[in-house]
């Protein structure tokens, strides 16, 4: 199986000024954005589980966009700083990384180095799931004690969302299963899930794929007979004319990706409001 997908994008530009700031939380770096003065009104919070590419300037610039819309949110580096630099989204495994021109020689030495066979059994989902466990009770600690301000403002300081893209779609859902503090979850093009991971599922998931990915196929099968069983409130759209990274890494000089990366966002931030603790809540699908 080819996974090519999951690394190739188009990443934010370098004039791009995140929002945001980066501290520890449990001896793990996170990028948190924050609601900027008193343009939103704080709606929750929101734990984004990132891409092979960790606090790349793409994930920043999502982050602060929920948080332009009223969700705080924190992008964990659960890779340790060994994440996939952002240069690697413009080569093609395979190919001759001399035939490119738009690399300097600095860069080209850190392709060269990155062999993904190793990179992978680097950050195996077990260990990633194991940090994620780790950190959770200090962040819901943190979370929890610096919104309880937010209750006046009739939001319920509680509604935590999680959101996976690609590798982060994985531990996510893990979440949308055990995780009681959890609101709702929002997966895009999530990659190497097994069919344990979409069962029993105890919270809501949206869950977004690409047309074309090497992993939708199996994907929307394993979805549509596993979903409607677990009982839980689920959305599962493919989204036409799309491809793997499109909710994150998108061309945004493309007019057409723009759109469909604005869609998915909005997308998002519907069902986040749909499934918030303050809305009163729907029994039908």
């Amino acid at each position: 199986m080819s996974t090519c997908e999951c690394f190739s994008g188009v990443p934010a530009g370098a004039d791009y000024q995140p929002s945001g700031s980066f501290s520890t939380v449990a001896g793990l770096k996170v990028y948190k954005s924050t609601l900027q003065g008193s343009r939103s009104r704080y709606r929750g919070s929101i734990l984004f589980f990132p891409d092979g590419f960790g606090l790349a300037r793409h994930n920043q610039r999502l982050a602060d966009m929920y948080a332009e819309h009223g969700y705080e949110t924190t992008i964990i580096d659960y890779f340790e700083g060994d994440a996939l630099p952002d240069i690697f989204m413009k080569y093609l495994p395979g190919t001759d990384l001399e035939s490119y021109d738009i690399f300097t020689p600095q860069e080209k030495d850190i392709i060269r180095n990155i062999h993904m066979p190793t990179w992978l059994d680097r950050h195996p989902p077990s260990h990633i799931a194991s940090l994620i466990n780790q950190f959770l009770p200090e962040f819901l600690k943190t979370n929890s004690s610096s919104h309880s301000e937010h209750d006046s403002h009739g939001i319920s300081a509680s509604n935590l969302y999680v959101i996976g893209h690609c590798f982060g779609g994985k531990h996510a859902l893990n979440l949308a299963r055990n995780e009681s503090d959890v609101t709702s979850v929002i997966v895009f093009h999530p990659s190497f899930l097994e069919s344990l991971d979409t069962e029993h599922l105890k919270k809501p998931v949206f869950m977004g794929l690409a047309e074309t990915d090497v992993f939708t196929p199996g994907l929307s099968g394993t979805m549509l007979s596993q979903l409607p069983s677990s009982g839980a409130k689920y959305k599962l759209l493919v989204y036409g004319g799309t491809k793997h990274g499109f909710a994150s890494r998108s061309d945004l000089g493309d007019e057409t990706a723009k759109a469909m990366f604005a869609e998915a966002f909005n997308d998002g931030l519907r069902w986040m409001e749909s499934t918030s603790s303050d809305t009163p809540k729907i029994t039908s699908r």
